[in-house]
């Protein structure tokens, strides 16, 4: 899945956000309505700093990716 022309114009719009997102299953349509109403209540995109924070999201997106063949 790859964001659309909508989420890239969003101002919550973070590539390691939607990587996030998507790897949970939601849907491009889900992932811009929040980050619709995270704006509207003055949100700003998520970051994913710090090591917790890049942990989790290592181990979610990774569970998503195709194993490889060596």
């Amino acid at each position: 899945m790859k964001p659309t022309r909508a989420l890239l114009a969003r101002p919550n719009f973070d590539t390691d956000d939607y990587a996030y997102l998507a790897a949970k299953g939601w849907r491009n349509t889900e992932i811009l309505a929040r980050w619709t109403e995270e704006a509207a209540r003055g949100n700003g995109p998520c970051r994913w700093e710090g090591d917790a924070a890049r942990a989790k999201l290592a181990a979610v997106v990774s569970r998503q990716q195709p194993m490889q063949k060596d």
